[in-house]
């Protein structure tokens, strides 16, 4: 409360004798004893003495009865007290738009309004105590001085509720008497669709006891504006399967705009829309794509910025995606039915984390046939739909004893899908493995093929040559540790595992691994040819296993009395390497999280694995991040990796944006291998989602308050509002002055007693 004068009142109060029927009491016996003493002397002459001794009488019983009464005097210290008007500006970050075409912001409105009512205001201040706040989520208080000034709208987030909970606390107590409240209403709290922020607001608003009025810039003061005001879309999603995002955009100010939406992975445009609008609105837009890769990748949904658009930081909308595998998606092509086709077709069938789509070619085009292809049973090898419409919808490819060539007639052209595979491979990280048999390699006619082409191997030219010994796969040095045929962690108990693994009946003889291939087994037969090798080869995986009996390591090993475990585990490792289940990426680059604040601290872990997927001690790691959309380097470092193939740094940065951790690592050889991860730092900033002016709200605030609402600009308020201003006071002090216990009361009474007997005396009385 703000003073304005400060008064003295005094009043006469009575503390004896309390209650109304002994009060009435003492007066009915003082008039008894006045009425008798009156009888008593009414008979004296002369009248004048008889009238004194009356008086005197009158006067002592009054002065006793006054002493019975207590009187006291009560002295009060009073302040007369102003009542407060509130005044909150809206100083968020959407009050920095202009209004419509003219150069004038949100924020430059309300304070030509205060110029334009400075009378009107300064009028306010000499009748009310008034109180200035400027409000984001939180009011702040402030000065008419500071307003005068200009605010500075910078706030990050617009929360009505908030603000009017503050008030009701802060001003439980105070006489308020008018809230002024100046803004955009556009309030950025994320509720449930079912929930009307209108309805919340005026809920909060029917609880006080004083009228809003509220200030809005007018219609045809909405800023230009075309928005994404709001996207869906699943933050994770499965490798090969469609993926879509849905995005809404509202325009505002302009007409028959052709809008074409684009969606990009990082700089990458997969997939563009162009939507037509004819006037303002909300326009619905779906984009989609398939993606092919697992790991977490940076998507952009962005509209073109308009001519004299008041703001373009909502035309575009970046997010994370995290792309994982649901059911790993294996195409298996056999030539003929075999053991060992049955063994690995029985263990991919019973893995519930794979989809398998399984052929036995017992039926080729040049079989002849006097049926029609319905009234058979064998029906033909589908070959264009499998390797040309859904070939990319598998993650592995396995040729097993399969022999191409009767399908590569003029009509068929099998070659062609060959080089599908290799695209497939290479281009869109897909897995490849051919198995051995008479049907396999060079006896299927790959050499020379596309298929040579990705394959860890070096076929022979047209020469059927093969190894018939039966023999034990001997690990080399790289497969001792390469995930692969890693049986146990244990390197000593997986040695003597590979060594008591069943005898194989013979391999396809290749001529020599390629340079970049990785043998992890061999035929231990004369030039010990490759029996298991691997490569990787662009985006994808390929690997050749030149034996057609594995299968011996299911059906002997439990023959024997043991498990087909290490069958299992064989084959479960092949898929995942050929995959590229992140589990076996040779390295890896990990962050505490996804997306950060401002200088918080990004703790960055990048881990590096030998070919053998052993810790590779001594790696030189060149570090650098950048920003995803404008390519700027933010932090570099260099690093060596310790004992256990790891280095760790931490950055801290300040720019909102999404940024790409790049790694290369390197040795005395030259480079091993790259490998990125993407994460972003920003702030919850929700102001400019949605530029336009929320009016519903305020004009809702108004209403249940018993208040008003205007719009801006208003030149002349002071005679459009009315504010009770009823007097109010507060007692600060007082303290009672005892007019009954003094000395010169008592002394009073006795002197009227004496004179009376003296009076009495002198006329001859008793």
């Amino acid at each position: 409360m703000t003073r304005m004068e400060n008064v003295t009142q005094w009043n006469l109060i009575f503390t004896g004798l309390e209650g109304f029927g002994l009060r009435a009491m003492v007066f009915i016996i003082a008039i008894a004893i006045l009425f008798f003493s009156w009888s008593s002397i009414k008979n004296i002459r002369p009248v004048s003495r008889r009238i004194l001794l009356f008086s005197l009488r009158l006067a002592g019983t009054l002065l006793i009865v006054l002493l019975l009464f207590q009187p006291h005097l009560e002295q009060k210290e009073v302040l007369k007290l102003k009542n407060k008007v509130v005044c909150l500006l809206d100083a968020s970050k959407s009050m920095s738009l202009k209004c419509g075409d003219i150069a004038v912001t949100r924020a430059q409105l309300l304070d030509n309004f205060f110029t334009e009512n400075d009378a009107f205001f300064k009028e306010l201040q000499s009748s009310f105590d008034v109180n200035f706040f400027t409000f984001s989520d939180i009011p702040t208080e402030t000065s008419y001085k500071d307003i005068r000034t200009g605010i500075t709208p910078d706030g990050e987030d617009t929360d009505f509720a908030q603000t009017l909970k503050y008030l009701q606390q802060r001003y439980k107590d105070d006489n308020v008497k008018a809230f002024f409240l100046f803004s955009d209403g556009k309030d950025t709290v994320e509720r449930p669709a079912n929930v009307n922020a209108s309805e919340v607001i005026a809920g909060i608003a029917r609880e006080f006891s004083s009228p809003f009025f509220t200030f809005a810039p007018a219609e045809n003061m909405e800023a230009r504006d075309v928005a994404l005001s709001s996207i869906s879309y699943n933050t994770f999603t499965f490798a090969r399967n469609p993926w879509k995002v849905d995005a809404t955009i509202k325009v505002m100010g302009y007409n028959n705009l052709k809008l074409p939406v684009t969606l990009k992975e990082g700089s990458d445009i997969i997939s563009t829309k162009v939507i037509t609008a004819n006037e303002e609105g909300e326009y619905n837009v779906t984009l989609s794509f398939t993606p092919y890769k697992t790991g977490t990748f940076l998507y952009t949904v962005s509209i073109p910025v308009q001519p004299k658009e008041a703001i373009t930081e909502n035309n575009q909308v970046s997010f994370l995606v995290k792309i994982v595998r649901d059911k790993i998606r294996v195409m298996h092509v056999c030539g003929r039915p075999s053991w060992d086709e049955r063994f690995l077709r029985q263990a991919l069938k019973n893995d519930p984390n794979i989809d398998l789509v399984s052929f036995f070619i017992l039926r080729t085009p040049n079989d002849i046939s006097n049926a029609s292809n319905d009234e058979l049973s064998l029906i033909p090898f589908p070959v264009d739909e499998l390797f040309t419409e859904v070939l990319n919808s598998f993650d592995l490819v396995i040729f097993q004893n399969f022999d191409y060539r009767p399908y590569d007639s003029p009509i068929y052209r099998f070659s062609y899908y060959l080089s599908n595979i290799e695209t497939f491979v290479k281009d869109h990280g897909g897995g490849f493995l051919m198995m051995g048999g008479d049907l396999s390699f060079t006896q299927g006619g790959y050499d020379g093929t596309s298929i040579e082409e990705i394959l860890p191997v070096y076929l022979t030219s047209g020469k059927d040559l093969t190894e018939t010994a039966g023999l034990r796969a001997a690990l080399t040095e790289n497969g001792q540790r390469h995930p692969v045929t890693t049986l146990d962690i244990n390197n000593d108990r997986n040695l003597s595992i590979w060594e008591n693994l069943p005898e194989l009946d013979g391999c396809n003889i290749t001529t020599q691994p390629k340079a970049d291939a990785v043998v992890l087994a061999t035929y231990p037969s004369q030039g010990e040819p490759p029996l298991i090798a691997v490569r990787d080869v662009g985006e994808g995986r390929c690997m050749a296993i030149t034996a057609d009996s594995l299968w011996r390591w299911n059906f002997l090993s439990v023959g024997r009395g043991g498990s087909n475990r290490y069958y299992m585990k064989f084959w479960q490792n092949t898929i995942k390497w050929l995959i590229k289940d992140p589990l076996f990426n040779p390295i890896h680059i990990t962050i505490n999280k996804d997306t950060f604040l401002p200088q918080e601290e990004v703790q960055v872990n990048i881990k590096v694995l030998e070919k053998s997927y052993q810790p590779w001690e001594g790696v030189h790691l060149e570090i650098d991040v950048t920003n995803e959309f404008t390519g700027k380097s933010i932090f570099i470092n260099k690093g060596i990796t310790g004992r256990d193939g790891q280095y760790t740094f931490n950055f801290k940065y300040e720019e909102e944006g999404f940024y790409i951790i790049k790694t290369i690592a390197k040795n005395e050889s030259g480079e091993i291998g790259q490998e990125h991860t993407v994460f972003n730092i920003m702030k919850a900033d929700k102001e400019f989602k949605d530029t336009s002016i929320e009016r519903e709200l305020l004009m809702k605030l108004a209403e249940v308050s018993g208040g008003k609402y205007f719009n801006l600009p208003q030149k002349d308020i002071r005679g459009k509002i009315s504010i009770e201003n009823p007097p109010i006071t507060k007692l600060v002090g007082k303290k009672q002055i005892s007019l009954w216990d003094k000395g010169y009361v008592f002394v009073i009474i006795i002197s009227i007693v004496s004179f009376d007997w003296w009076i009495r005396k002198r006329s001859g009385l008793s």
